[in-house]
């Protein structure tokens, strides 16, 4: 392998980028044993503290994995390597809210125009379910944060993309918190919000019924572009009426 020693303050971040460097250039390959620490602490010809850092750092970003007492070990890829780091920038992200908003809606319009397309006879089954839940919960909306939740997470899964699922699983806490607030916001400043929101829910089910990927783009996109301008007027004139 070729390893250079390393003469840099530095030296954290070239050990990070060289190791890199060695799985990308497919002399590392998923599943192969890597050097010890002690191993890598000679060829780097750097202090093990430097090591153990740049380790413990791939290992938390699931790039290699250290088993205690059987060595290190190449990470096969998976999606849980990608979107684990990622969810800790979301939660650093909870409070800001208008970020959030805007990463929903670009997963979820997405996700509804593949689901359109890929859903199967469960799917549909579950998305129907779901939307006469969202009915009968009329008018008081008891359950509606949870139920508008489920009903995304559906199209997700619906997909038939893994990547995707993961990711808006990963976000659907934050995501959740961020509805609380949206649908606190309009019922109490609002009426009909809850009739509106479930007839747009309606809409976008009988766009997946009918496979067709457009529309279900095209009104997911809507439904949660009104809930980026509804946010945006509550938070600027909290009183308005």
């Amino acid at each position: 392998m070729d390893i250079k020693p390393i003469k840099s303050k530095r030296t954290t971040e070239i050990i990070l980028e060289q190791i890199k460097n060695l799985i990308i250039d497919g002399q590392l390959l998923p599943g192969d044993r890597f050097l010890t620490e002690g191993e890598l602490t000679e060829r780097f010809q750097v202090s093990r503290t430097s090591v153990r850092e740049a380790l413990a750092a791939l290992s938390l970003t699931g790039i290699l994995e250290i088993r205690q007492g059987e060595g290190i070990y190449v990470k096969s890829a998976s999606p849980n390597s990608i979107i684990e780091p990622l969810s800790f920038i979301f939660l650093l992200e909870k409070n800001q809210l208008q970020n959030i908003l805007e990463v929903r809606k670009a997963l979820e319009v997405e996700a509804a125009g593949l689901a359109a397309e890929r859903r199967d006879e469960e799917d549909w089954v579950h998305l129907k379910i779901l939307v006469e839940q969202m009915q009968k919960d009329l008018p008081e909306a008891k359950h509606s944060e949870q139920l508008d939740l489920d009903f995304h997470i559906a199209l997700a899964r619906a997909s038939k993309n893994p990547l995707l699922n993961r990711l808006m699983n990963t976000v659907q806490e934050t995501m959740g918190q961020t509805l609380q607030v949206t649908r606190a916001l309009w019922l109490a400043a609002t009426a009909g919000t809850t009739q509106r929101l479930f007839e747009e829910h309606c809409d976008i089910f009988n766009a997946i019924q009918s496979q067709d990927s457009e529309k279900a783009r095209r009104l997911t996109y809507e439904h949660l572009q009104k809930v980026e301008l509804e946010l945006a007027k509550y938070i600027e004139n909290p009183q308005a009426e």
